[in-house]
């Protein structure tokens, strides 16, 4: 894909789900976009990674399943129990016309957490069999809660394998 099109295509997720980004071209793009409407439209084909959507929230019109976007796709968050052990609230699901067009990563494990240790103020989310460090700037960005973080022996975390970061 050029670096037009690119452009393009992010400026036009940007204006449909009103996600903000970095960059100065999705920026503009976003600025110069209409109101956001109530329900949105992620644009693609069948099966896309939309990596501009990390962190978002996402539930499609007619459904009661709630996805998490990571690495560009979604991600099923398996229960309410799972959901409330690691967001604040469910302000800020967006709602989507369909996920279907959004690459599917699979759920997260059924009671994911996340996690640091006492001697590490390094936060993480445990999913999969996997933990993912969690920048301070992604806690908030992704809407996890400060007071579910566990506090865990070192050896729990330090068997885990590491899968890339959340920023």
């Amino acid at each position: 894909m050029n670096t037009r099109m690119l452009v393009s295509r992010a400026a036009v997720t940007v204006a449909t789900l009103g996600v903000v980004t970095a960059g100065s071209a999705l920026q503009t793009a976003q600025a110069a976009a209409p109101a956001t409407p109530a329900v949105f439209s992620a644009v693609g084909s069948a099966g896309e990674l939309f990596p501009e959507l990390n962190g978002v929230r996402i539930k499609a019109v007619g459904s009661d399943d709630v996805y998490l976007v990571l690495d560009g796709k979604r991600h099923l968050i398996p229960s309410s129990v799972t959901y409330g052990a690691l967001f604040r609230s469910t302000d800020g699901i967006r709602l989507l016309l369909t996920a279907d067009n959004i690459a599917d990563g699979g759920p997260l494990t059924a009671y994911a957490y996340l996690a640091r240790t006492a001697d590490d103020a390094t936060v993480y989310l445990v999913s999969n069999g996997l933990k993912r460090e969690i920048t301070p700037a992604a806690v908030d960005k992704f809407g996890f809660d400060w007071q579910k973080v566990r506090t865990t022996y070192d050896w729990v975390l330090a068997d885990l394998p590491s899968a890339a970061p959340l920023v």
